[in-house]
């Protein structure tokens, strides 16, 4: 069993988020949601993937790649790290690693359009949103992180 989690650290984008669980929200509704696992204390992150026409490419779950588009993308899996791969240009357009609780806990980059096209551009050191960059920033305690009207 799974339960949305409160206490957590995760990297995202080259910023940290602590115990803010709503770490992007757009439009009104979170990009990202954090889970717990009850039996293993595990931390898992659910998300999905668009292109920049909106169409799903993968979808995210517990921070394990559970539907992709294996035409176009390489999903990639293993214990600690799930990535997706843009085929033709070899970009990693999204990656979800698993470190220890000595800091954070997940560390996840994306190269994330929503589905109605918005570009959020969440690189291993910074974060790019409609020109706007953020890098090492530590949002803690917070309902959302970033809020995208």
């Amino acid at each position: 069993m799974w339960k949305i989690e409160k206490e957590f650290s995760v990297k995202l984008g080259g910023n940290t988020y602590i115990n803010t669980p709503n770490l992007i929200v757009y439009k009104g509704e979170p990009l990202f949601k954090i889970y717990r696992s009850e039996s293993d204390g595990i931390l898992g992150i659910d998300f999905d993937l668009f292109n920049n026409s909106g169409k799903r490419i993968a979808t995210i779950r517990k921070g394990i790649v559970v539907q992709g588009n294996t035409e176009s993308y390489i999903i990639k899996s293993s214990h600690e790290e799930y990535q997706v791969i843009e085929k033709v240009t070899q970009k990693v357009i999204a990656s979800v690693k698993r470190r220890g609780i000595e800091s954070t806990e997940l560390e996840v980059s994306v190269h994330l359009y929503t589905s109605d096209g918005f570009l959020i551009d969440a690189t291993p050191i910074k974060t790019n949103i409609g020109g706007m960059i953020m890098t090492g920033c530590v949002i803690k305690n917070l309902g959302a992180g970033i809020v995208i009207n």
